[in-house]
């Protein structure tokens, strides 16, 4: 088990430390692999404060300066990345921020919260990453109530509906809980406490999840949200909630200081936040972070070499901008490799531009996008004039002004359960 003095430091564990330590919520997750049937995930949004709900959303690099900035004015003891999706419906984001956050910061704890789906499938890089409290959403043991609460789940390219969905999800999510266990990490379970759905499954999720050996178990009321199946439930009272929280703490510890946070939650739990401290969240999404002393040029695709107008796949060239002094200036082009050779292309792609940071474009595959970003090239789709663009981005400025609304690939929404 998790020291219990580090679970003392962790507001989630521990009501003391609510009062005391700072957390702060990296939102680098936008994407989900289960639709829940009460959730609707909102980003830009200032005006809700629940799980799922985020100002911005933040890539691996942009979140590490985000935290560099906001643990200069508060004593951070807790990082978590709770959304607004799920944690690993795109682990590469996830690990990357651990990783790159841990390497600033190796003395805070960090946490993740997900439904579990695809933790199963990443246990070893969590273990190594040095995550050591794990939030799992669990709302029934049951698959023929789960069905009800959850409209679809994707697993491995692979969409699952009703009752196939629910049972994928509450085996791995079993599963998850064990494994966790066996790489001496904490849990916590979060259940929604659904009025007419899920009200007979508490006690069982607290029994199981005391025989699998999770440490808490917050059970939150639900937020009936405008737009989802449950919009018209009403939440369910104090007293009510208390009622089933007493019933299953006959099984294990209760939170009962829950906030509900969102996404990109800050500062102590509880405690209105500072809003210089939340222009720091703007400012982090809105930087440009990808240069390096090696990647120091922007490369992009275009009919006629003025703008960016050209989907990667067609692209015959590459144009590449440097910065020379004060001056932005287009100054070679580069042969791309032929196209038909499947991921040896691109492999290709990322040795013809080792010196560029960034790469864009007016379209991308999904596929390209990973392989080359994994490499340390940056692909932005967008529309516009590259000079404004590269320029933007070498003065540390991002170009989401000019990105395109269309996207390669299929986009995943869904649950955004925050580490309560």
């Amino acid at each position: 088990m998790i020291s219990t003095e580090l679970s003392k430091r962790h507001p989630c564990y521990d009501s003391t430390a609510a009062h005391k330590v700072a957390r702060v919520h990296l939102p680098v997750a936008p994407k989900c692999n289960i639709q829940c049937r009460y959730c609707s995930r909102k980003y830009d949004c200032m005006n809700e404060s629940r799980p799922g709900v985020s100002s911005a959303v933040l890539s691996p690099s942009q979140a590490a300066l985000y935290l560099e900035k906001v643990a200069e004015r508060l004593p951070i003891g807790v990082v978590g990345i709770a959304g607004p999706g799920d944690a690993f419906a795109e682990p590469e984001r996830t690990l990357e921020t651990i990783k790159l956050c841990r390497e600033k910061f190796p003395e805070m704890v960090f946490c993740l919260s997900t439904n579990g789906l695809n933790l199963p499938d990443y246990i070893e890089d969590i273990a190594e990453s040095g995550v050591t409290h794990v939030t799992i959403t669990m709302n029934t043991l049951d698959p023929s109530i789960g069905q009800y609460i959850y409209s679809w789940a994707r697993y491995k390219k692979r969409n699952y509906r009703g009752l196939d969905a629910s049972r994928l999800l509450v085996d791995r999510q079993l599963e998850s809980i064990m494994l966790l266990k066996d790489h001496n990490i904490s849990v916590k379970i979060n259940t929604i406490l659904i009025p007419g759905v899920n009200e007979d499954q508490i006690v069982p999720i607290s029994r199981t999840a005391s025989a699998y050996g999770c440490e808490i178990m917050n059970v939150i009321p639900l937020i009936p949200v405008e737009g989802t199946v449950f919009e018209t439930t009403a939440e369910p009272s104090c007293k009510v909630v208390e009622s089933y929280r007493a019933a299953a703490q006959e099984h294990m510890p209760q939170s009962r200081h829950c906030k509900r946070c969102r996404a990109d939650a800050v500062g102590i739990l509880g405690e209105a936040e500072d809003a210089e401290i939340r222009k720091l969240l703007t400012e982090s999404a809105d930087a440009a972070t990808g240069f390096t002393s090696i990647r120091n040029k922007v490369a992009f695709v275009s009919r006629e070499g003025l703008l960016v107008n050209r989907h990667l796949g067609e692209a015959p060239d590459f144009y590449i901008y440097e910065k020379t002094g004060d001056s932005i200036v287009l100054s070679e082009t580069r042969k791309a490799p032929a196209a038909g050779s499947g991921d040896q292309r691109w492999k290709e792609v990322s040795a013809a531009l080792s010196d560029c940071a960034y790469l864009l474009a007016s379209g991308a595959g999904e596929k390209p996008v990973k392989l080359l970003g994994s490499e340390g090239l940056n692909v932005l789709t967008i529309e516009g004039i590259a000079h404004d663009a590269a320029e933007r981005l070498f003065s540390g400025r991002t170009v989401n002004h000019m990105k395109v609304v269309r996207s390669c690939g299929v986009g995943n929404c869904g649950s955004g359960n925050g580490c309560g």
